[in-house]
């Protein structure tokens, strides 16, 4: 019943209701206070939601120290990348994680995002598309983002473009552990159209729901394990209206509904290898991240497509500086949906531009 009575409030109302939420989102947890700078908010103490465990928050507002301890074991490298433990880029202790391309990124930073693909099947259709999106650290805990898609769609008989839709999502890191190289974060994310493109998202409003949750391996006493790490997310996805909504950025036509989606990345990281571990390599091989992601999803409205389950692969190698990463993919669609037909070509490149500030002398806060 709540559902139908959301479905049948006007579109302004119910993206006012998922603001509204962002905003409780934000101010709902007491001991954040302001901070004298640019930056927002302070990583001030935390205490837990009544709804959660105490334990579960033990050590998140910690900042991870400019000299990791070394795990048992590991011989010492005075080649440790400091800079790249203290930038934007999500960590757990000694461990950096890459900043996937399809599962959702969990750690709460300053980032600008750009991401062009090109893909399809000759006498197919084929898309370029560029996702654009930029976070905002609000907090050590919780962030806000901003994006939008474009997307130009060639067809045999036709071509299309235009800016496919307006996303705004809150981030909230729940847990940190940076001995076991552990953090979960909660996100909640709706996208809406925006003008009146062919290439528009046929679903005025969409929500989005998500746990992440990452672990590196460098708690394991076997030391060739220790540079893998994993990424996952799992998401509920519910639109409001009736129309295609994609399954993912390739160019799905079927209406799934309410979804459910998984995400699941494996990486190994050349940079633990040659940082922690102390194998020597020539640095730009050291800074290399070699990784596998999927994306899953599983309709699971009765309309007629209940169970279908579709998604894909992307086969990546990206390379990671202080404040930026840049990534080259080929991503594989499988499933049922006969419109998924071939592959596309991925460029991502994101820039950390809270330290690129910060360097530059304009954040008198750590962000």
């Amino acid at each position: 019943m709540r559902r139908v009575l959301f479905r049948a409030l006007p579109r302004n109302a119910r993206s006012g209701f998922f603001l509204t939420g962002l905003v409780f989102l934000m101010v709902s947890f007491p001991g954040l206070t302001l901070a004298a700078g640019e930056d927002g908010l302070s990583p001030a103490s935390f205490p837990p939601p009544t709804f959660l465990p105490s334990w579960t928050f033990s050590g998140v507002g910690d900042p991870v120290a400019q000299t990791p301890i070394l795990p048992s074991g590991s011989p010492a490298s005075p080649n440790t990348t400091d800079n790249m433990l203290s930038s934007g880029i999500a960590h757990a202790g000694n461990r950096i994680f890459l900043e996937p391309l399809i599962v959702k990124d969990g750690d709460i930073d300053n980032q600008l995002t750009l991401m062009p693909a090109y893909g399809g099947m000759q006498g197919h259709s084929s898309a370029f598309t560029t996702p654009i999106m930029l976070e905002k650290r609000l907090t050590h805990h919780f962030s806000v983002r901003l994006d939008t898609h474009y997307i130009a769609l060639w067809t045999p008989d036709k071509e299309y473009e235009g800016f496919q839709y307006m996303g705004l999502q809150g981030k909230l890191l729940l847990y940190e552990n940076d001995p076991h190289e552990i953090f979960t974060t909660f996100i909640l994310r709706g996208i809406t159209p925006v003008g009146g493109s062919p290439v528009g998202q046929g679903n005025p409003f969409t929500l989005y729901s998500y746990l992440v949750f990452n672990k590196g391996l460098g708690d394991v006493p076997v030391s060739w394990i220790r540079p893998f790490a994993f990424q996952t997310d799992v998401a509920g996805i519910v639109p409001f209206g009736d129309g295609p909504m994609p399954l993912s950025d390739f160019m799905g036509t079927y209406d799934y509904g309410d979804s459910f989606r998984f995400d699941g990345a494996i990486e190994y990281s050349f940079l633990y290898l040659h940082d922690i571990l102390g194998v020597p390599m020539p640095s730009f091989f050291a800074h290399l991240t070699p990784a596998v992601e999927s994306r899953t999803l599983v309709n699971l409205s009765n309309n007629g497509y209940y169970g279908l389950t579709e998604g894909y692969l992307s086969y990546e190698i990206n390379y990671q500086a202080d404040w930026y990463q840049v990534s080259v993919a080929y991503q594989q669609p499988y499933g049922a949906d006969s419109s998924f037909i071939g592959q596309r070509y991925v460029l991502y490149t994101t820039f950390f531009y809270g330290w690129l500030l910060r360097k530059m002398g304009y954040h008198a806060t750590p962000y």
